[in-house]
């Protein structure tokens, strides 16, 4: 199945490339259609959706259709017609022997692809990808990779092509292997190895971060039992400093930012407005002036009471009482406090709760930082975006003194995040997210790679009534599994690929149970179909060649 999900094994059509006016150049082959004659070996040609006047050598008829060189780029442009096969199609050994890579057969099929779609073809290019793949051991997803980037008019550099085809094999090699790899490489602990743990163990971080918040909602708004025990199990968490106490913790943390409580103060604003709710926001904006005099301690409890009513209202909320304060990671304890809150929030949340997947979903997406680049522009709180994996990658491949196998999977991993990133596209009203992360069910880890296309509202944001997700996870019993979701005007209905039979009666009970949660989040649910993938072709998730098989064989449950 795998074979089919990465795309290695299906012959993929792909439409012509729509011509994007770019310059034409001398040494370019293009494809052209003769329109009409001007004279003095001057025609009106046809190339791609454009009409341009050439010179052309040779005896050449009106409507003909043939590939030429670029002598000269002009203005006007020389054109010479180039030697062609018995089909009519350029000589494309010939052609290959003349810039001396008459032997390279990968390169052979990608300047054959390139003549079927009418691209423009040029040395520059071939000579390119014959250094890229000479640099690669699977030639057949390279020039998968190559062709991608030529479809994309990506310049065929280095740089770009091993984060491609790092991401491009996502699959086969997931994060969290590379991120095992790297962390078992790295001798001494530092905040790379929290950053790498947390996301390799997204459920269990969520819970230890609630936990932490509940800690700090005691020992803020406690009994004096409560207030005493919370302290001293952070302290032994190593989150407070030993010399902490109940009037001077706060000095330990971040100064909280401005910009930062305004978030908060937004998330407050954006759930039902109750008396609670609105004394809250005045608390904050207390604290915010209180700030401006040195006072940090009414604001930081202001924070810690803000998230708890957040989360009251909104259990899946961000946590954003850890980020505004820089609460340090610490590590897990014995502690009773700490047991009894993690005990606590794991029976709030459940694990595997719509809310618990929400969380980890946020938490992953933020600490993977995606947007780092993005957030070193714009954020007010620079510290905040180091704690960032990208951000604590970039840190390390800086620092002297690293041996080569730290230096190696340090890169593979910040290709994979960068390839993700390269292979997102914004085109208009139309937006696609590729994204792959580690994930947590129950004691299995797996990875899950998520691809979603969907249509952007006028602020720039995904429309949610509109949008298509893939999913590709491995499970423990059912392994490779696809599931395909598609929303239209907040119906759902979901296509599940995978090689076990008669999946759709071990699901048939639990149908209901995800049909409520939609109505929940104010989703109506259309239906379900379940489709063996050893008698059909699932979606391809390889993003290099990505294509949709046209014919199903479904199973259907209607609701």
């Amino acid at each position: 199945m795998a074979s089919y999900i990465s795309g290695q094994q299906r012959s993929v059509s792909s439409s012509q490339q729509a011509d994007r006016q770019q310059p034409i150049r001398a040494g370019q082959m293009l494809h052209g259609k003769m329109i009409k004659s001007l004279g003095n070996q001057q025609m009106e040609v046809q190339i791609g959706g454009r009409t341009l006047t050439a010179v052309l050598s040779g005896v050449i008829t009106e409507g003909e259709s043939k590939w030429f060189q670029v002598e000269s780029a002009g203005p006007p442009p020389v054109l010479k017609p180039v030697k062609a096969d018995g089909s009519g199609k350029p000589d494309v050994q010939q052609l290959l022997q003349s810039i001396g890579l008459g032997g390279n057969k990968e390169v052979k099929e990608l300047l054959s692809s390139m003549i079927r779609q009418q691209q423009p073809v040029s040395a520059e290019k071939l000579t390119a990808a014959a250094g890229l793949l000479a640099g690669t051991s699977d030639k057949k997803e390279g020039l998968s990779v190559i062709k991608w980037m030529m479809s994309k008019e990506m310049p065929l550099k280095d740089a770009l092509f091993q984060p491609l085809l790092s991401a491009n094999k996502g699959v086969s090699s997931p994060l969290n292997g590379l991120l095992n790899q790297l962390t078992s490489q790295l001798q001494q602990a530092g905040p790379i190895n929290q950053v790498m743990l947390s996301i390799n163990k997204p459920y269990s971080n969520v819970i230890h971060d609630q936990a932490v918040q509940q800690l700090f909602e005691k020992m803020t708004s406690g009994t004096a039992t409560e207030k005493n025990q919370s302290l001293e199990a952070m302290k032994t968490m190593q989150i407070l400093p030993k010399s902490a106490t109940l009037t001077n913790w706060h000095h330990s943390l971040q100064t909280p930012s401005a910009k930062q409580v305004e978030g908060m103060i937004n998330a407050l604003r954006a759930i039902p407005q109750t008396q609670t709710v609105q004394n809250q926001i005045v608390q904050l904006q207390e604290g915010l002036k209180a700030l401006q005099t040195g006072d940090t301690r009414q604001l930081a409890e202001a924070v810690i009471r803000g998230q708890g009513v957040l989360q009251q209202s909104k259990p899946q909320s961000q946590l954003y009482s850890l980020q505004i304060l820089q609460v340090p990671s610490g590590s897990t304890s014995q502690h009773p406090a700490f047991m009894q809150a993690l005990g606590d929030v794991q029976q709030t949340i459940g694990q595997q709760s719509s809310t618990a997947i929400q969380l980890m979903l946020k938490d992953l997406i933020q600490k993977m930082g995606s947007d780092y680049e993005a957030r070193i522009q714009n954020t007010g709180n620079p510290a905040e975006t180091a704690q960032t994996l990208k951000a604590q990658l970039v840190s390390l491949l800086e620092m002297p003194g690293l041996t080569a196998q730290v230096r190696e999977s340090a890169e593979q991993v910040l290709n994979r995040l960068n390839g993700m990133q390269l292979l997102s596209s914004d085109n208009g009203p139309q937006q696609q997210l590729i994204m792959q992360f580690p994930f947590e069910l129950g004691d299995h880890q797996t990875d899950v790679m998520m691809k979603m296309n969907g249509k952007k509202k006028s602020d720039g944001s995904l429309d949610p009534e509109h949008v298509r997700v893939l999913f590709y996870i491995t499970l423990s019993e059912l392994k490779e599994s696809i599931i395909d979701m598609n929303v239209q005007n907040r119906v759902v209905s979901l296509d599940i690929y995978n090689e076990h039979h008669q999946l759709d009666l071990l699901a048939k009970p639990i149908i209901p149970v995800l049909q409520s949660a939609l109505e929940k989040a104010g989703y109506a649910f259309s239906a379900v179909k379940f489709h063996n993938t050893k008698e059909v072709d699932p979606p391809i998730l390889n993003p290099a060649e990505d294509a949709l098989s046209s014919i199903y064989h479904k199973v259907d449950i209607k609701i």
